[in-house]
């Protein structure tokens, strides 16, 4: 009997909880509800209508999620990145500035969201209340717009907000960049209605001028050339790294000292200034214009083209600086000048010759002094059935090909890091042969016709 009067007690401590926690929850439900209130976005955003909104939000926070729910609405399931890039283009054109919030009781509100997302000042971003509706201006940005550039941490070009002045702007550009020295003045470009005449207006910034639709306004200061100018060396040096330089004038000795010269293991031979294309940064300066420029007036053959092409795209990647490192004893000076984005490569020694090609074993092989190429062909087992009589020597420092005939005839001796490189006999099929004789037949049967047309017409 008391094990029942247990059980009927765990019971209905049970069923009260369930109830209780029942009309919590409807208790949260009805509260959640009657905190929801109904917003209306009209005017120039990507969608608009009535939406549900809470009490507490404002109305920043509003804009963003509506925004983002019709975003991801637009875009569907696993959009493509043309289909993203698409999306973005047409849900960017409206204007955060200007907005006008219409209260129910009449109120009008004129709001900066812009300004509120560079300031957090929540002036500018009030709480919504129940059956506001928000008017988002016309998009215009080609006649209802101001623009700053010059000193300013952010260039740009800016949607027009009635009673904007050149304090305003400056602040759209996220104020005077502090890199700049001695920013006092603004010059504003300001054009005639009909775009004919222009009035440029030189002010002091203290002078916190009215603005009108279309300014351009450029905040006054000189270049600074108090830049991050540097250079990077890299392998046999003993502190190997980026180097800080001045913007012309610094020498490749000054380099080689501040990096604390070479270590005893530096090829100064096979060291070199590299020149590439992070120095090529004017817009002005590309690959594509070089080419064309070069070509345009070149009386070049197609197949000298091809190889000039060769040649401009390594000066692209790689161009190379003449420099003799071998003058560098205790760092003697050398007067080359170094620019922003150059590259010093000091490689180690390599007391190697790489021999590879038609050979029966590719393989580097320790370098003997005064040895010519056959002793290095000897050490990989001599030359393949496939190899042919080309035999080449590529220098190991600037990659020049010097046939075998030549190493003998101008007394050019095999050094650390070169290459030997055997090529391919051709190899042929019977058919090849044939193809080879037909053609060889048309061009004398093609000859043996003019001459006999030649022979009539003289008789």
């Amino acid at each position: 009997m008391k094990t029942i009067k247990v059980i009927v007690s765990v019971l209905v401590i049970f069923v009260s909880t369930s109830i209780g926690q029942t009309d919590k929850n409807q208790m949260s439900d009805l509260l959640a509800s009657a905190s929801l209130i109904s917003v209306t976005i009209g005017g120039n955003f990507p969608i608009t209508g009535s939406y549900s909104a809470s009490a507490t939000e404002r109305v920043d926070q509003f804009v963003t999620r509506i925004y983002d729910k019709a975003f991801s609405l637009a875009l569907g399931n696993s959009p493509s990145q043309e289909q993203i890039n698409e999306v973005k283009n047409q849900f960017q054109v409206y204007s955060l500035r200007n907005v006008i919030l219409k209260r129910k009781n009449g109120e009008e509100l004129k709001l900066d969201l812009l300004k509120f997302r560079k300031t957090g000042n929540f002036e500018f971003n009030p709480y919504l209340r129940n059956d506001d509706m928000l008017i988002f201006p016309v998009t215009d940005l080609e006649r209802n717009f101001f623009s700053i550039l010059g000193a300013v941490n952010t260039e740009g070009k800016f949607h027009f907000f009635d009673g904007d002045k050149l304090s305003d702007a400056i602040f759209m550009g996220d104020g005077i960049n502090k890199a700049y020295e001695n920013v006092s003045k603004a010059e504003i470009t300001r054009l005639s209605y009909d775009g004919e005449k222009v009035e440029n207006i030189i002010v002091d910034l203290n002078t916190d001028i009215q603005l009108k639709r279309g300014d351009r306004i450029r905040i006054l200061a000189n270049e600074t050339q108090r830049k991050d100018f540097r250079v990077l060396i890299f392998g046999e040096v003993n502190m190997p790294g980026y180097i800080p330089i001045k913007k012309e004038n610094t020498t490749v000795s000054e380099v080689i000292s501040k990096a604390g010269g070479f270590t005893n293991k530096a090829d100064l031979n096979r060291s070199q200034v590299l020149r590439g294309v992070n120095v090529f940064k004017s817009v002005a300066f590309s690959e594509e214009i070089e080419k064309l420029l070069m070509l345009r007036m070149s009386t070049l053959i197609s197949e000298d083209s091809l190889h000039f092409l060769i040649d401009e795209k390594l000066r692209f990647l790689r161009g190379n600086a003449k420099v003799d490192f071998n003058t560098f004893e205790n760092v003697a000076d050398t007067q080359f000048v170094l620019k922003d984005g150059d590259l010093i490569y000091v490689p180690p020694k390599i007391d190697l010759v790489y021999i590879y090609g038609q050979v029966n074993e590719p393989a580097y092989v320790k370098y003997e002094e005064d040895k010519d190429y056959s002793h290095y062909l000897a050490k990989v087992g001599g030359m393949g059935e496939t190899a042919s009589d080309d035999i080449y020597l590529i220098k190991g420092k600037n990659r020049s090909w010097i046939s075998a005939d030549e190493l003998t005839e101008k007394n050019i001796k095999i050094e650390p890091g070169d290459y030997i490189w055997v090529s391919k006999k051709p190899i042929r099929t019977f058919w090849d042969h044939v193809d080879r004789a037909s053609r060889v037949a048309s061009v004398i049967g093609g000859i043996a016709t003019v001459i006999l047309l030649f022979i009539q017409a003289n008789k």
